[in-house]
């Protein structure tokens, strides 16, 4: 038997080594020169953005000479200012120098062979100056009032840009009585203050934006404000693409 067994391994090993050997090679040839959607890709900051057409081609080679598969175009803040006496500019977000650039951008990487993807926007949250305060990012504000002895009604917190006022609770009732921005108790209320409970707005700025879109962060909650970002951003950044959307 052990010799049985000795000769069925030789034979494995005689007739597996040969695919083996080739396989290793084949795995060898493809991390060499792996296909076009197998590589890596970067994430390539745009700062400003304070970008040029023959830099962008001159990267754009590099990475190709490299073995880079890609790219994701994020615009972010700016280094510098801009100087008149130099040249130096930086391409407001979304204005028509900078969908420009960005449609060179995307004709070149499909000449070259490299993906191109895009943010939805600059900086991080999403939002900008297309966002108005009632879609900006949002809180639950909660202001306590205290009741004097024998009132017959309390003012209501001031509710500003952007808030609505929910509702208001004395312990566990819940009062509705409001007018001229004063709430009126029930008589003898049980609890010492009111509590009133107001969809406010956090005043979150974009962080890192790009030259142009500064503003709000907006409130991913609110389908309304998604939408209204989709087609303020999204609807000029395909437009740069033309017939040949990015791959996200």
């Amino acid at each position: 038997m052990p010799h049985l067994i000795t000769l069925r391994l030789a034979l494995f090993l005689v007739l597996t080594l040969p695919a083996t050997a080739a396989t290793i090679a084949g795995t060898r040839a493809a991390l060499q020169s792996p296909p076009d959607d197998a590589r890596i890709m970067m994430r390539w900051w745009w700062f400003g953005s304070a970008v040029t057409k023959p830099e962008l081609e001159h990267e754009m080679l590099q990475m190709k000479q490299g073995g880079i598969g890609g790219f994701e175009v994020q615009p972010v803040y700016p280094l510098a200012l801009d100087d008149p006496q130099t040249g130096f500019r930086n391409l407001p977000y979304l204005g028509p120098d900078y969908l420009d650039t960005l449609k060179f951008a995307a004709e070149k990487a499909r000449e070259l062979g490299l993906r191109i993807d895009i943010t939805l926007g600059s900086g991080w949250p999403f939002g900008g100056p297309n966002i108005p305060v009632t879609q900006a990012a949002g809180k639950l504000r909660a202001d306590r009032v205290g009741i004097p002895a024998g009132a017959a009604s309390i003012p209501v917190p001031s509710i500003g840009n952007g808030e609505k006022l929910l509702a208001a609770f004395i312990g566990t009732q819940q009062i509705s009585t409001i007018r001229d921005g004063r709430l009126y108790l029930p008589k003898d209320p049980a609890a010492k203050q009111a509590v009133f409970f107001i969809s406010s707005r956090t005043g979150m700025q974009v962080k890192r934006p790009a030259v142009g879109a500064e503003g709000f962060v907006l409130d991913h909650y609110d389908r309304a404000a998604i939408e209204a970002h989709l087609a303020f951003t999204g609807e000029k950044l395909l437009q740069a693409f033309g017939t040949h959307p990015p791959t996200a």
